[in-house]
C-alpha cells in the first residue's frame, strides 16, 4: 500500500505545494497555548529559527509555563488562561489587542486553535496556517477555521469535520501528533519514581474538565485509582490542576513534567483526554479511554487498529481483576511499533510546509 507524506482536499493544490524553498529570512509568528503544543512544535521552532525570525506568543497558564521551560521554548507572555465564559471573552480580546502591537513585519502565522491570532493574522492580511487533530473543539474552530489559509490536521481526522466550519483547504499529514515528540521524549529520565512490583504500573490522567468542549463533563478517575491501588497496583495520577489531591495508596503526580518516559515505562494507562491517550498508545502502553464525550476521529482510529480499548468504569476494573497487563502489553508493543513504522515525523511535514508556504504568491 503506498503511502502519502500530504493529503489536499480542497477545490485546487495550494500554490505553496510546487515552489521552490524561501531563501530569504522571514517573521513567523509561532502561537503556543498549551502543553501538547509546546512538546509538538520544539523540533519545528529549532529548525526554523536556523533560518527565519521568530516571534514565539503563549499564554500565562501554569501547565504550560512550566513545560514551555522544560522543553527550552522562550516565548513571550500575552494574555492569560480563562475559565468562566465571560473571563475567556474579555481575555480573548484583550490579547488581539496585544498580539495586533507586535505584528510588524510579520509574514506568516502557525498556531493551534488560537483565535487571537486567526483574527488579527487575517485582519492584517497575514497567511494564517492552523495545524490540529481536534474539531470536536467548537468553539476554538468556529472562531479560527474560517479565518485558516489551510488547516493542517493528521490524516484519521476526516476532513468534512473542518469543512463544516468553513475551513477553505485541508491538508492531512502521515501522522499522529505525538509522533514529533516520541522519540526525543521518551529518552528522558521518568519524572516518576514508581515501582513495578506486584501486578504492574498503570497511570491515570484526568480530563480537560475546564475545557469547553467538555463543559465539565467528569469521569470518576480519582475512585477507579484507588479501586486499582486496593487490587495490587502501582498507580500514578496525573491531574489536570489540583496537584494537591491526595489518594490512599496512590502516587500523585505533583507538578507538570513531560510524561513521555512515564507512560512508556507502565504497563497500562488510563485516559480521560486525547493526546496522552493516543502517546501512550503509539508507545506500545495497553491504552483505555475513558473519555467523557464521543470518540474522536484520532481515537477512533486508534480503536480500530486496536491500540485503544474504549469501556465503562465497572468493565474496565473486571479486566484489570483478570488480565496479566504485564503480558498484554508485549502485544501492544509489537502492533504499536509496526504502526509507527507506517507513520512519518510531522516535523518534516510542518518545516517543509512552512517554508513552501513562505514562497506562495500572494
Amino acid at each position: 500500500m503506498e503511502i502519502y507524506h500530504i493529503y489536499v482536499y480542497s477545490s485546487a493544490t495550494p500554490k505553496s505545494a510546487s515552489h521552490a524553498l524561501v531563501t530569504d529570512m522571514a517573521k513567523i509568528h509561532v502561537d503556543i497555548l498549551t502543553p501538547k503544543y509546546a512538546l509538538f512544535m520544539k523540533n519545528v521552532l529549532e529548525r526554523l529559527k536556523q533560518n527565519h525570525d521568530l516571534m514565539i506568543t503563549a499564554r500565562d497558564y501554569s501547565e504550560l509555563n512550566e513545560l514551555l521551560g522544560r522543553v527550552g521554548i522562550n516565548a513571550k507572555v500575552v494574555g492569560r488562561h480563562a475559565e468562566s465564559k465571560e473571563d475567556k471573552l474579555r481575555e480573548s480580546l484583550n490579547r488581539s489587542l496585544e498580539l495586533e502591537g507586535l505584528y510588524k513585519g510579520v509574514d506568516l502565522a502557525f498556531a493551534q486553535a488560537s483565535p487571537e491570532t486567526a483574527r488579527v493574522a487575517f485582519g492584517l492580511g497575514v497567511p494564517y496556517y492552523l495545524v490540529h487533530d481536534s474539531p470536536h473543539a467548537e468553539a476554538q474552530s468556529r472562531l479560527t477555521v474560517p479565518l485558516a489559509t489551510a488547516v493542517l490536521t493528521p490524516f484519521p481526522v476526516y476532513a468534512r469535520h473542518w469543512r463544516k466550519y468553513g475551513a477553505r483547504q485541508v491538508i492531512k499529514y502521515r501522522s499522529l501528533d505525538p509522533m514529533a515528540w516520541i522519540g526525543w521524549a521518551s529518552k528522558l529520565p521518568n519524572p516518576v519514581n514508581a515501582g513495578k512490583g506486584g501486578k504492574g504500573l498503570v497511570v491515570i490522567r484526568e480530563e480537560e474538565y475546564k475545557a469547553s468542549y467538555l463543559e465539565g463533563k467528569r469521569t470518576n478517575l480519582q475512585s477507579l485509582a484507588v479501586d486499582l491501588a486496593r487490587l495490587g497496583y502501582d498507580v500514578v495520577y496525573a491531574p489536570r490542576y489540583n496537584a494537591e489531591i491526595d489518594l490512599p495508596g496512590v502516587i500523585t503526580v505533583r507538578s507538570h513534567p513531560i510524561m513521555t518516559p512515564l507512560l512508556k515505562s507502565a504497563d497500562a494507562f488510563i485516559g480521560a483526554g486525547g493526546t496522552m491517550n493516543a502517546e501512550a498508545a503509539l508507545l506500545g502502553t495497553p491504552t483505555y479511554s475513558l473519555y467523557p464525550g464521543e470518540p474522536t476521529d484520532v481515537e477512533s482510529y486508534l480503536i480500530r487498529r486496536g491500540l485503544v480499548k474504549r469501556m465503562p468504569i465497572g468493565e474496565l476494573i473486571k479486566h484489570f481483576e483478570r488480565t496479566s497487563i504485564k503480558e498484554e502489553k508485549l502485544a501492544f508493543e509489537r502492533q504499536a511499533e509496526k504502526f509507527r513504522k507506517s507513520l512519518t515525523d510531522p516535523t518534516d511535514f510542518l518545516v517543509g510546509f512552512i517554508e513552501r508556504a513562505l514562497n506562495a504568491p500572494t
